[in-house]
Parts: structure tokens; sequence; C-alpha cells
């Protein structure tokens, strides 16, 4: 799933139900104040939700010591309201002092980085996560298995028929009134494409 800045509601209802069956919830986020705001709230009681299970949430966000290590470029910031608070509220978000101190004036975003330098930096986290591909169980690979089987077969099949497949195609006559019949469609299915009216035209009266 993806929630984009701030989660909704149902974006914390879908993980609270998951998360007996899940084992970990990786978040990825901006070293800036919001960004600590995403992860700290995303599993976090608050007026619109409580949650009934505990979430696995892990932060896999920008930090400090990634910025200082990949040396990336920070712009500044200008905060609104008591910082005290502010402060207290990133502490318990996860936020180390020295990375309150740099929040207090300067943001990093994770497009700071280049594309290179971001697709290394995922990879880096998600390792330290153990990440592995998944592979589905036996039931579900041998079902997708047939299924590639089915498809290989009916490219044969369409490869070896198509010359007289395509006679077919060429020696099919169709209305004079073709138009008149997909109007006729739309009339009592507007919602749909004029391509769709005719697919149902050629689907009921073309043999």
């Amino acid at each position: 799933m993806s929630s984009k800045g701030m989660s909704t509601t149902a974006a914390r209802m879908l993980l609270d139900r998951l998360a007996p069956q899940i084992d970990s919830v990786l978040v990825m986020h901006d070293f800036d104040v919001s960004g600590f705001s995403i992860f700290g709230t995303l599993s976090a009681d608050g007026r619109r939700y409580t949650f009934e299970n505990d979430l696995p949430i892990v932060d896999i966000g920008l930090r400090l010591a990634d910025v200082t290590a990949l040396d990336l470029q920070s712009e500044p910031v200008e905060t609104t309201g008591s910082w005290d608070s502010r402060a207290r509220t990133l502490a318990d978000h996860g936020a180390s002092p020295d990375e309150i101190d740099f929040l207090q004036m300067r943001r990093v975003e994770l497009n700071a980085m280049t594309a290179p330098q971001f697709i290394a930096f995922l990879e880096r986290k998600l390792a330290e996560q153990d990440v592995q591909k998944v592979i589905p169980d036996r039931d579900i690979l041998e079902c997708h298995a047939r299924r590639m089987v089915e498809q290989r077969l009916a490219d044969k099949l369409l490869r070896d028929n198509q010359p007289a497949l395509q006679a077919k195609v060429a020696s099919t006559r169709f209305p004079a009134n073709l138009d008149d019949k997909v109007w006729s469609i739309l009339q009592q299915k507007p919602e749909q494409s004029w391509d769709e009216a005719l697919a149902s035209f050629v689907a009921s009266d073309i043999t």
C-alpha cells in the first residue's frame, strides 16, 4: 500500500486489520518535521481512529546520518508556534537531539538525492530490515504455472490457425447502418464509450 503524506483513516484501518498477518510496515519519509510526524502518527491512536492491534512499524526514512554520509543539500525552513512543543513531539517520534536541533532551521527532502543515490539508499534500507523477494506457496505457484501453460498453448493455437482466422475476418460482413447500431446501443447504455458499444454489437451479432 501507499499513503503519501499524513496517513488517512482508511490507511490506518487497513494496516490495523492486516497487522496480525504482516511482519512489518516500512515507512519512507523526508528528513523534516512532517516526515517524523508521518512516521509517528501512522500507528498512533488519535481522535479519528483507535488501533485494535499492535502495528510492527519501522522507520526507514531519511535521517541525519544519511544526510551527512551522502552529503545531501538541505534547505531552510521557518517554524511557527512553540518549538519546545514541536521538539518534544519530534523526540516522541524517534528524532535524536542532534536531529531536532537541525530540523529547527533546515530540512532535507528525498529528492535531494539523484535517482541512483535514491535507489541505492532504498535498497540499503530494505537490506537492513532483511527484506527479501516473496515467493507464493506451492498452490499459487502451480495455479500460475498452469495459467502460463494455457497462454503458451493458446498462442501456439493462434499462430497455427492465423491464416484461417485472417481469412474469416476478411470475409466478415458488417451492416451498412453500423453507425446506427452503435448509436442505438449508446442510447440504451450512455455510460459506455463508442468502442465498448461496438464491441458489444460485434459480440452479439457477428459470428
